[in-house]
């Protein structure tokens, strides 16, 4: 009795302190929806527009988003459908959770799928051309797939978020990319990354000038690492380069390395 007295106290311990420390990780985690300089991407970028623009707070979001399958496929929609029928977060994420397509949510909830296409009255270019053939052929009883919804819910958000027609947000593959080049990547501006480098170096892919990168210096791109003894040294494809002695052999003519021989013809 005395030792299953102690597991309870112990399991009783345990509990105690991952609730205590679950709210403190959800925080770090989730940092980025409602601080804009804790954004590092495009991605966390658009989460971070979206949460801001509902409108809601950490204290509202923060204890579902455990439950939300995937934040950056899912939450978008959620907050779309949130938007359109006045609904809490937290019934939405419920009929998710729960295993609910997106079109039975959209059901169950009364959802018209024209919110989907708001904006829209013709054929809104390529990557959203099926889609929309889908819709005016089957407006009557429509049953949309979970990637056209998902598609189509963060078109619509994005150009909310980017503030600029549907069709020229409908016209780039990715909305996602077109909002955070709208809204300039202010992570990439503090990091004193020129633009259009997508937080890189510019010319040395991601590496800072002069640093060894997969153990090759600067210079050397064609090398591979040469094991000797313990150390490395470089060897460029088709040369040898060890120790300094150099002997490139016959060069088309009669002399050969570094001898005096006629080389390529008569001078």
């Amino acid at each position: 009795m005395r030792i299953n007295a102690i597991r309870t106290i112990g399991g009783a311990i345990i509990l105690t302190v991952t609730a205590m420390t679950l709210p403190a990780r959800a925080q770090n985690v989730y940092a980025y929806l409602y601080d804009p300089a804790r954004v590092t991407n495009d991605d966390q970028l658009f989460l971070n527009l979206a949460v801001r623009d509902a409108g809601l707070t950490r204290a509202a979001l923060d204890p579902v988003l455990p439950r939300v399958r995937s934040l950056d496929s899912d939450l978008p929609v959620i907050l779309f459908i949130a938007r359109q029928t006045g609904r809490p977060v937290d019934a939405i994420v419920d009929l998710r959770a729960r295993g609910a397509s997106w079109a039975q949510v959209f059901s169950q909830l009364g959802i018209r799928y024209d919110t989907l296409f708001a904006g829209i009255d013709r054929d809104p270019g390529p990557y959203y051309r099926s889609s929309w053939s889908y819709w005016t052929a089957h407006r009557d009883r429509p049953q949309f797939t979970d990637v056209q919804v998902r598609e189509l819910a963060r078109l619509q958000l994005a150009q909310r978020l980017a503030g600029v027609p549907v069709f020229e947000v409908a016209r780039v593959r990715n909305p996602v990319v077109f909002v955070a080049e709208r809204r300039g990547r202010p992570w990439v501006r503090a990091a004193g990354v020129p633009p259009g480098h997508g937080g890189a170096v510019p010319g040395h892919g991601g590496v800072p000038p002069g640093q060894v990168k997969n153990g090759v210096p600067p210079g050397h791109r064609e090398a591979v690492r040469v094991e000797d003894d313990g150390r490395v040294k470089i060897k460029e494809k088709g040369h040898d380069h060890d120790d300094g002695d150099d002997d490139h052999g016959d060069h088309g003519g009669k002399g050969k390395g570094k001898g005096k021989g006629k080389g390529h013809g008569k001078n």
